[in-house]
């Protein structure tokens, strides 16, 4: 997201390192939130259960952000130059694991959509999250096998400082790719699934209401993505960067990272959502649990 390119050319960095260390309190104290709601949730869920496994991947995420701004803003401050390998990774990481978060979102919406109904398309929920499960499982063990070794091999190799920037472009544009993907696809299954299960009548009224929350935390995280990717896009190709002064870039920055991960973030930590997520037990947590209602697990 920091564009390393026009870096050289800025001889005034305070810009990038102030905002670089508000970005790394920002997420330190999102993780804390998020770390707390984790801790909370493990004891109404099993580990290991999708919705579990969703707020991990939130909390490592955040974790992986929080370590590399404030990398990021110690190599600004010292101008160190003897780390630029690392760049690769601090850049893509974090993005991937988002992508992986989103990915898991995405199937277990489809799960809570399909069952939602009086359907008979699928025999049992729980043979239907077997086979989900593992296609997300083996392609993100073969990914991340792939990501590891592409690493270890980069980081090991006698790369210069503008090869390791065309990388970071390279894989910028991969990221680009999955952005856009993963949400058309989503509205293509939707439309799949829309079209087959018309018939149908929902199970009952809290299952269409959390049909209904779900489809909100789908749609936000689908246009943060989609965001995201039209950013990644306009980063490698469109030339009106380099006119951008740094203190206008890092404005830049940090409201596409609003938009595309503080606010998903955000949202899927009010305790509403969590109920859509996990079901009744997400109201055990809350600090008002006494006053509302109580809905059906799902």
């Amino acid at each position: 997201m920091i564009p390393w390119d026009k870096v050289a050319e800025w001889p005034d960095l305070s810009h990038f390192a102030i905002v670089t260390f508000i970005l790394a309190v920002a997420y330190f104290g999102t993780l804390v939130s998020a770390t707390n709601l984790l801790l909370k949730i493990s004891k109404y869920l099993s580990k290991w259960q999708t919705q579990w496994i969703f707020y991990l991947g939130v909390v490592v995420h955040l974790i992986v952000r929080t370590v590399t701004w404030s990398i990021f803003c110690w190599v600004l401050m010292t101008q160190e130059e003897n780390w630029q390998a690392f760049m690769l990774i601090l850049m893509s990481l974090p993005e991937f694991i988002f992508l992986s978060t989103y990915l898991l979102l995405l199937f277990h919406w489809l799960e809570v959509y399909i069952f939602s109904k009086e359907q008979f398309l699928f025999a049992t929920k729980r043979s239907f999250h077997k086979q989900w499960q593992r296609v997300f499982a083996g392609s993100h063990i073969a990914f991340y096998t792939g990501l590891v070794a592409f690493y270890a091999i980069f980081l090991t190799s006698a790369i210069e400082k503008e090869s390791v920037i065309r990388y970071i472009e390279a894989l910028s544009i991969l990221e680009a790719v999955a952005n856009f993907a993963l949400p058309v696809a989503h509205i293509f299954v939707w439309m799949h699934f829309g079209i087959r299960l018309a018939g149908f009548s929902y199970s009952s009224e809290n299952a269409k209401k959390n049909v209904e929350s779900m489809n909100g935390i789908i749609i936000l995280w689908s246009a943060g993505r989609l965001a995201k990717g039209t950013m990644l896009i306009v980063q490698n190709f469109m030339s009106f960067k380099k006119a951008l002064s740094p203190v206008a870039y890092s404005m830049l920055m940090v409201i596409a990272l609003l938009l595309t991960e503080f606010l998903p973030f955000i949202f899927a930590l009010d305790y509403g959502i969590i109920g859509a997520l996990i079901g009744e037990e997400a109201y055990r947590l809350s600090p008002n649990s006494a006053n509302r209602r109580t809905h059906p697990q799902m």
